[in-house]
């Protein structure tokens, strides 16, 4: 084969051409490269409708009549002829005898840029920002005609293939999303302003404005062309100008581009929305339809789909309807509460067979703005009841429940939650708020208030309180702040008032019992434990206990007279039984007796060697009577123990006397300093 290899392709630089050639009556695009050396072509080639492109790899061969591209085998597949200076190739495809296949057309092939060159050109494209509709009809004219990716240096094929996979998917994204939002601002009055509108959503909904140009392979595209023509035709006919139909005459020119027809397909060729096709309108189309090609398959399809397109006509009308009732309602919360934050019912919708798209359509996102405003105006109504008099008597750990009366439970409800959402903040802000204000209030009374015991009582010992907080305890952070602030005039009062409690218990009459100085009952746990206050709780708690045992003291000792035994008795112990081991010490009978308002006395009888030696213990009286109350035991010395005595027996009882424990249990249980009930 190297023996036959072309001259005149060899006088040829390298390069690339592309272009097109027809068999069978379809279009196929062509990219080639051509190299010198070796005189080789890569052929790639695929149909407009194919995703992939074929390849074949050719060496020239001259011919009488120009140059034939065969394969290895020698198999021959195209006859060309470089044009002047290499800048085209005319040619015809061949059979496998080398004759001109009779059902394709010569072509001729340009000489292009590299498909480097070329994919480079278009990712610049592809990058922009804010796409306009001349860069996107730009983009959707080379997207069906971009370069195999093999047709790349070696090194290159992988990134770009990444790269083209990402940015062309990207690119169509920010231009329907910015589409959508300029279609939906664009003005529709005056006329000039509605026909300019009309013109630009013709050219956005344009059945070849799409990814590799065709809406009909393209369902995103395809979709975002009817978000387009339905955005332009609803703000049309709330303005009251309605969108009108593409001229019927072209109707079948338009349906041929798609390959198969659906309603969607059907209403981008209409180039109006189902949802205003009359029952006139739908037949003027279907009569139309009977031209086209596909007439049939259009007449079967309005016909099966009549029923759900008036259905949608029906609904939509509804719709619109409740729209202008709600946008009619003022703007106060209670609107926004009883409808729902101008939403309907699941229930309404149900019964109207509006589906969730057809109500986002004409309700949802046209609302929008009218439900914000109205937000807006309930927020500020809020505020205004956190801010004004009509909750000063409500307890503060109820204000958030006031959000579910005044904006109601909001269930799954976006637009109410959000605003129950704000109603909580402010009650918080509002309890927050109530509870500062307290918490100076009261800074003010410890700081105004004098630095004594009285002051420190009357004044909550300077702690902040939480009765004035209705409900709620304050936050942790406003408690230290609250003690930072008061922690010196504690100090001081503290420091004085432990003064004052020494100074009284150290005058105290520890006779009386009764006490009605609050320094003297200070010890009684009338003091919070709180860290700072404990020198005082520890004044009061030691001076307690110091007049507490003179009291006793002084007790016991008018005790021990008023008993009339000796200093020999006194000092002596007594046993429950003269074989009992556990005594108890009659001092500490006496002196215990008389700490539970017991008397114990020692009374005798008979003289000389018929003396009788008795312990006597008189209860104190019952409420409400008179009646004395003793029991009297005969004791005796106990052998062979000097200064010990042994219950003999209970010699008499005097009054009502009722034990729940045995009567001989009860002067060991005095003794040993036991609450005897």
């Amino acid at each position: 084969m190297s023996g036959a290899l072309s001259g005149e392709a060899k006088a040829i630089d390298s390069g690339f051409y592309n272009g097109s050639h027809v068999c069978n009556g379809a279009l196929t695009l062509d990219d080639w490269e051509f190299r010198q050396e070796g005189s080789s072509f890569d052929v790639f080639f695929r149909k407009t409708t194919a995703s992939s492109f074929q390849k074949l790899e050719l060496v020239a061969q001259d011919t009488d009549g120009g140059l034939l591209l065969v394969d290895r085998r020698g198999r021959p597949w195209i006859a060309v002829r470089f044009g002047q200076n290499g800048d085209s190739l005319q040619g015809r495809w061949l059979t496998g005898q080398g004759k001109p296949q009779s059902d394709c057309e010569p072509f001729t092939l340009s000489r292009s840029e590299s498909a480097k060159a070329r994919m480079d050109r278009h990712f610049g494209l592809l990058g922009e920002a804010h796409p306009t509709v001349e860069t996107v009809r730009t983009v959707a004219e080379e997207q069906q005609k971009l370069p195999p990716i093999d047709l790349l240096p070696d090194l290159d094929q992988q990134a770009y293939r990444q790269r083209y996979a990402e940015a062309a998917p990207s690119f169509w994204r920010r231009f329907y999303d910015a589409e959508r939002k300029r279609l939906a601002e664009l003005p529709v009055a005056p006329p000039d302003a509605r026909d300019r509108a009309v013109e630009e959503m013709r050219a956005v909904t344009s059945l070849t404005l799409a990814p590799e140009g065709s809406l009909d392979r393209n369902g995103a595209a395809r979709q975002a062309a009817l978000d387009f023509l339905r955005i332009v035709a609803d703000r049309l006919a709330a303005s009251g100008r309605p969108l009108e139909a593409l001229p019927g005459d072209t109707l079948c020119e338009r349906m041929s581009t798609f390959g198969s027809i659906d309603v969607e397909r059907l209403e981008l060729a209409v180039g109006l929305p189902v949802e205003y096709w009359d029952r006139a309108f739908t037949e003027d189309l279907l009569q139309k339809a009977q031209s086209c090609k596909d007439g049939r398959t259009i007449g079967r399809l309005l016909s099966q789909s009549y029923p759900d397109i008036e259905k949608r006509r029906k609904a939509a009308l509804w719709l619109r309807e409740e729209r202008e009732r709600l946008l009619a309602l003022p703007l106060t919360l209670t609107s926004f509460r009883d409808t729902n934050g101008l939403q309907l019912s699941r229930d309404e919708l149900r019964r109207n067979d509006v589906s969730r798209m057809a109500y986002d359509r004409f309700l949802g996102a046209p609302l929008e703005t009218r439900r914000t405003e109205m937000e807006q105006a309930a927020a500020r109504e809020l505020q205004e009841v956190f801010g004004g008099d009509s909750l000063k008597s409500l307890p503060l750990n109820e204000a958030r429940s006031q959000c579910d009366r005044l904006v109601g439970t909001p269930w799954g409800n976006e637009a109410l939650s959000r605003l129950h959402k704000t109603c909580t903040g402010m009650a918080e802000d509002y309890v927050a708020r109530s509870v500062r204000q307290v918490f100076q209030e009261q800074v003010g009374r410890i700081e105004a208030a004098p630095r004594t015991f009285a002051g420190l009582e009357a004044n909550n010992w300077f702690l902040m309180g939480t009765g004035d907080v209705r409900g709620i305890y304050p936050p942790t952070a406003l408690v230290t702040e609250f003690n930072g602030k008061v922690a010196d005039a504690r100090a001081e009062a503290v420091r004085i008032a432990t003064g004052e409690v020494d100074k009284a218990f150290a005058a105290a009459d520890p006779v009386s019992d009764v006490t009605t100085s609050p320094l003297l009952q200070c010890g009684r746990g009338t003091i919070p434990s709180h860290e700072s206050l404990r020198p005082l709780v520890q004044a009061c708690q030691e001076g307690s206990r110091a007049l507490a045992a003179r009291r006793d003291e002084l007790r016991c000792q008018e005790a021990l007279k008023a008993s009339g035994g000796g200093s020999g008795l006194l000092d002596a112990a007594i046993r429950p039984k003269a074989a009992a081991g556990n005594s108890f010490r009659v001092r500490q009978l006496v002196c215990e007796a008389a700490r539970q308002k017991v008397t114990v006395t020692f009374p005798t009888s008979g003289m000389l060697w018929w003396s009788k030696q008795y312990v006597e213990a008189r209860l104190p009286a019952e409420r409400g009577r008179d009646q004395v109350r003793a029991l009297r035991w005969l004791i005796e010395p106990v052998a062979d123990a000097k200064g010990e005595w042994a219950i003999s027996r209970l010699e008499s009882k005097t009054g009502e006397v009722a034990l729940p424990f045995p009567e001989d249990s009860l002067l060991p249980c005095l003794a040993r300093q036991s609450l005897c009930r």
